[in-house]
């Protein structure tokens, strides 16, 4: 890269409500990008406690924060994040937290979004707090949240204040819930994963396209097909490369990784 990233002295509109800028900020810093927090309201786009549901796909509801931010800060950068929590698409029985943050440059017509899955996440679930529950649910680190009768307390952080919530909710005569606070601010092992997705995309964007000098390059698509040690089928699903692109113009380049044969343990063949 010669001389300096094009990015470097801008300031980027961060939407927030959730106090994720205390650990994304420091990162983005890093590449000489200054965040800015506008005065918006992120939880109409949906909320993890369920009052209001999140319409679209991750993606898309990134997008449409980030430009939120944008239009109010009047900015002409933004970045934005969306996490989802839930049973894991690969291993069910195990919850993760996907989480996904977008940059977008109307400057030069950029959208990146960047993805990054944990199963370093407390999501805790309970209708009392009997048993092992505030372990598992790594009270008071992790917050809580109390529902029951249409009534909705979250940020519970102090054991008396629990009580107190869960009494006056279990008067009215309803059945409570008791989970995980997983706004940002109330939980430390979704803060960090923000962390990690926030550390890719500033890689991803640090990186310039060698054809256009675009910021953003970085892996498009996986390459596919490598041929079994044992019957020397070729299994489809086994990835033997990826290739780089960029978010601005058709640049591509194929990039293989040294792997010229997979074992029989991963062959469809061999191991159906």
């Amino acid at each position: 890269m010669n001389g300096a990233h094009p990015y470097r002295g801008v300031s980027a509109s961060f939407a927030t409500k959730h106090e994720k800028e205390k650990v994304v900020a420091p990162i983005f810093s890093t590449l000489g990008i200054s965040l800015q927090v506008p005065d918006i309201d992120t939880d109409l786009l949906g909320t993890f406690s369920g009052e209001i549901e999140r319409v679209g796909l991750p993606k898309e509801v990134v997008l449409e924060k980030a430009r939120l931010g944008m239009e109010a800060s009047g900015l002409p950068y933004g970045a934005a994040s969306e996490g989802s929590v839930g049973p894991d698409p690969v291993v069910p029985f195990l919850n993760s937290d996907i989480e996904c943050m977008a940059w977008v440059d109307d400057e030069r017509g950029i959208e990146i979004v960047e993805f990054h899955r944990s199963l370093d996440i407390i999501a805790a679930t309970s209708h009392s707090i009997d048993g092992d529950f505030l372990t598992r649910a790594d009270f008071p680190n992790h917050s809580l949240i109390v529902k029951g009768n249409g009534k909705v307390v979250k940020g519970i952080k102090d054991r008396g204040e629990l009580d107190r919530v869960i009494a006056e909710i279990s008067k009215l005569g309803a059945s409570i819930v008791i989970e995980s606070d997983l706004r940002a601010h109330h939980s430390p092992s979704r803060m960090r994963n923000i962390a990690a997705v926030a550390e890719k995309l500033v890689v991803r964007i640090s990186r310039l396209c060698p054809g256009c000098n675009a910021p953003g390059f970085g892996h498009v698509e996986n390459l596919y097909g490598v041929a079994c040690r044992e019957c020397k089928n070729v299994e489809v699903r086994a990835i033997r490369g990826e290739v780089l692109g960029c978010v601005k113009c058709d640049y591509r380049e194929e990039i293989s990784r040294v792997r010229e044969f997979i074992e029989p343990a991963e062959c469809g063949y061999c191991n159906p």
